[in-house]
């Protein structure tokens, strides 16, 4: 799989699960002060948001992924065997920088209310988290043979076979 596919759909789970987590996060919030929501609540509320803040949460994913994704490729050239190590924690703390940032220069306390809490906050970074294992999962790794260990030993084998047919 290309690696601009591998990185869409990376994009759109992280962005797709973030939506519906912070629209739960929400609702479990506004459910601890008013009566119980209903289940077609829960749904309306939450295809409403896929819908209205998906796009903008995807905006952000997108330009996160793209800076981390970069950084940790670089990174995993230099320790290689760990690719999907640094793929994940270059989104998460990308995402949680992100989530800094928007908050300091929106006119609200919180841009995204879900990220009020550390609860909250980490439950939108398992999103990204969960984007990152997936691009790296569909991906092939930039890094390779170095970052599987079999694959190396099995072309090391095939070089040794190569020369000595040539001899």
């Amino acid at each position: 799989m290309s690696i601009l596919l591998a990185f869409v759909i990376a994009v759109l789970v992280a962005a797709v699960l973030g939506t519906i987590f912070q629209t739960q996060l929400n609702l479990a919030a506004m459910g601890n002060f008013g009566p119980p929501i209903s289940f077609s609540m829960r749904l309306s509320n939450t295809w409403h948001d896929l819908r209205y803040f998906g796009p903008l949460y995807l905006a952000i994913i997108a330009c996160t992924f793209l800076v981390s994704f970069s950084i940790a490729e670089l990174v995993a050239r230099l320790f290689p065997g760990q690719r999907i190590v640094w793929l994940t924690l270059a989104a998460v703390v990308g995402l949680w920088l992100c989530f800094q940032v928007i908050d300091a220069l929106a006119p609200m306390p919180t841009f995204i209310a879900a990220t009020r809490g550390i609860g909250g906050t980490l439950i939108m970074l398992l999103a990204a988290a969960i984007g990152a294992v997936t691009y790296t999962l569909l991906s092939s790794p930039l890094n390779a043979p170095e970052d599987q260990p079999g694959d190396a030993e099995n072309k090391d084998t095939e070089n040794n076979h190569t020369e000595d047919n040539k001899a």
